[in-house]
């Protein structure tokens, strides 16, 4: 899964590390992305994403941001399910990763659904409570500028600050309970007993390490209670910020391939 304002063409060098492996390899442009931000390709909008983020804010009915795409990823594993066998690929072995953006929706996709049997978020997964309640929620806000912007401008028309409450308020908004259900330290943990791997960069000001550690140490005491330790793995670069370096992709790479080996 592809990261934020990118598209499959922007992972397609990763597709083929995937099927170079042996996987058949599976990309989706993530609603308002790509082929899904205009009528053709010369009519594509790089700015429609935004501009959807902020009518969902104000009252659209759609969740473009995270939601809308897992069940757009829900609906692909029911396709995989029924025709993965003809296309020379195993349902039962289904995995997931994917960048920024797409490191969420591999966590929340896997979350929702157990189909999804290994899953390796890239510089995805994050505390979005602790990033609230420790003042560390800019680096977040700064990857959504025209929501946070547009939002801010509708709560407190005078000052336009986008404070704590202001990125409270449009997370209640697009991605309803996340907050006390399905933030990463209580959602994490629903993916046990299935393989995880969470790579993170220390520096990350988008996914602060601290709220990381605190969702692994979570998810960490499930995979113990049900034996299953081994299936739960984390690397951390130490000098990497909101980037997935070469050495990340490897590893992913050989996680993936060891995690859905055929048994």
């Amino acid at each position: 899964m592809h990261p934020t304002q990118s598209d499959v063409d922007g992972v397609a060098e990763k597709a083929g590390d995937l099927a170079r492996r042996g996987f058949l390899a599976v990309c989706m442009d993530c609603r308002y992305h790509g082929a899904r931000s205009g009528p053709s390709v010369a009519r594509r909008d790089p700015a429609a994403y935004q501009r959807a983020l902020v009518a969902a804010w104000r009252g659209s009915g759609e969740r473009p941001f995270l939601l809308d795409n897992v069940r757009d990823l829900l609906t692909l594993a029911d396709y995989l399910e029924l025709h993965g066998p003809g296309l020379g690929a195993d349902p039962a072995r289904l995995g997931v990763t994917g960048v920024s953006l797409g490191g969420m929706h591999s966590w929340l996709w896997a979350v929702a659904d157990t189909r999804v049997k290994a899953a390796a978020p890239i510089i995805g997964v994050q505390g979005f409570k602790y990033a609230l309640e420790n003042d560390c929620f800019h680096g977040r806000v700064s990857s959504l500028p025209i929501l946070f912007a547009a939002a801010a401008k509708d709560l407190d028309p005078e000052r336009q600050r986008i404070t704590s409450a202001v990125v409270r308020a449009v997370w209640d908004k697009l991605l309803p309970g996340l907050l006390e259900e399905y933030d990463a330290p209580r959602s994490l943990p629903a993916i046990a007993p299935r393989s995880l791997l969470v790579v993170s960069g220390a520096q990350d000001p988008r996914c602060p390490i601290k709220g990381v550690y605190a969702a692994m140490q979570a998810a960490m005491l499930e995979y113990d209670e049900l034996g299953a330790e081994d299936a739960l793995d984390l690397i951390v670069e130490e000098e990497t910020a909101h980037e997935c370096t070469p050495t990340m992709w490897s590893a992913v790479l050989d996680w993936l391939q060891s995690a859905l080996a055929a048994k």
